[in-house]
């Protein structure tokens, strides 16, 4: 071949790589800007890992903590980004903690994590937010008696006793389950108590693992409600506890057989119902394959119920759960995990409602879909590819290999 011919192929190829990159360049980065439309949910901020949720009575709606910072709320299917007004509750995303107050009037958020620093261990903390009148308000500096800076164990308000509860946790190592506490701690008017309730659950499993714990208020049975399923028991077994009046009781046997129930990020009490609503995550394989999906359960007058309808969320962990009454129901939204068709794990962005008995996807963001990736991974991956080809295969052939 000729120079000029031969500098006209490299050229042309040249000119189709940039084409593409710069395809795929406007393609990705209108899709990742893109916004929800107006009064939906938070586009591209329900990632990996969601955050916290909890119903405000005292202002009508949901509360979202998410794992970017920012704050939302969410009503009758309207959503607010609030975070310039309400203001940001700094480390307090991650190993943390959110509940009503209904003694004192506001959410309470407990926890905290300090700023990841490759080559030390994490760093947990004790702060004390409030979340009141539609702003966080930092009380660290004001309350007595917090517990010791560790993982957060798990929190609900006692409407029986009027305080908040919380129970459980690892002290402040940097460690993974396997040292953890089943201590019972209380929250009213400012002041932290340790409990000396007797004899509480247990609340890692035996073997150490993390524990598939669900812990939430029970206003009409009158107590609150523990769930935790022992991973390492014979038979996947679990455990149901109560408390009220400062003493645990174990139910367990009283109520048997008690469901199995994976990764509870979706306990809470639905007021609409009456009774306590848990959806179970997923057993997963490796690349977040669901192996077995154990449903919907309702817990109400110490009997646990199967309610899996026939439409179910999609299973995940990490997501936000609340009571929501403007919906009557539950809302579950985001969370980790899906796999993409190359395996990577990614977010979901959708929302789900269930109510009277039902799950509707309320925020079906992408048609449905969890990401944009997910929507356009498959043509973004097949012009990178292409491009690839191009600029490997054309120019190499401008070398004097074989070719047309």
């Amino acid at each position: 071949m000729n120079l000029p011919a031969r500098r006209g192929r490299v050229l042309w190829s040249v000119l189709i790589v940039v084409v593409l990159l710069v395809g795929v360049a406007v393609l990705g980065s209108s899709l990742l800007s893109t916004s929800a439309p107006s009064g939906s949910g938070p586009l591209g901020a329900f990632a990996f890992s969601t955050g916290l949720a909890a119903y405000d009575p005292s202002l009508g709606y949901v509360v979202w903590l998410l794992a970017d910072g920012s704050t939302w709320t969410s009503a009758h299917g309207q959503w607010s980004d609030i975070t310039a007004s309400a203001g940001v509750p700094a480390n307090m995303v991650s190993n943390s903690q959110l509940t009503y107050d209904g003694r004192d009037g506001y959410l309470l958020l407990f926890g905290g994590e300090a700023p990841f620093v490759p080559g030390y261990p994490l760093h947990y903390l004790d702060n004390t937010w409030a979340f009141e009148q539609g702003q966080w308000v930092n009380l660290t500096a004001t309350v007595r008696g917090a517990p010791a800076p560790g993982r957060v164990g798990v929190m609900t308000y006692d409407s029986e006793d009027q305080y908040v509860l919380m129970f459980g946790g690892a002290p402040n190592t940097g460690s993974r389950p396997g040292n953890t506490t089943n201590l019972t701690w209380m929250y009213a008017g400012g002041v932290w108590s340790n409990s000396s309730a007797p004899a509480p659950p247990p609340f890692a499993s035996p073997s150490g693992s993390d524990p598939f714990v669900g812990f939430t208020d029970d206003p009409t049975d009158g107590y609150v409600l523990y769930y935790n399923s022992l991973v390492s028991c014979p038979g996947r077994c679990s455990i149901t506890w109560t408390y009220a009046g400062g003493v645990w009781t174990n139910r367990t046997a009283a109520i048997a057989p008690s469901p199995y129930l994976v990764l509870l990020d979706a306990f809470t009490f639905d007021s609409t119902s009456g009774t306590v609503v848990a959806e179970s995550g997923c057993e997963s394989t490796a690349g977040y394959t669901c192996a077995h999906d154990y449903g919907t359960f309702s817990f109400s007058a110490g009997r646990w119920t199967d309610v899996t309808p026939t439409t179910v969320s999609t299973d995940r962990e990490d997501n936000g759960f609340a009571n929501d009454p403007s919906n009557s129901g539950v809302i579950l939204a985001g969370g980790c995990c899906w796999a993409d068709f190359s395996g990577l794990s990614l977010g979901w962005q959708d929302v789900w409602v269930y109510a009277h008995g039902t799950w509707t996807e309320s925020e079906p963001w992408g048609g449905g879909n969890p990401s944009w990736w997910q929507n356009n991974g498959v043509w973004v991956s097949f012009a990178i590819a292409l491009a690839s080809v191009t600029a490997v295969v054309l120019p190499a052939r401008t070398e004097g290999r074989p070719g047309p």
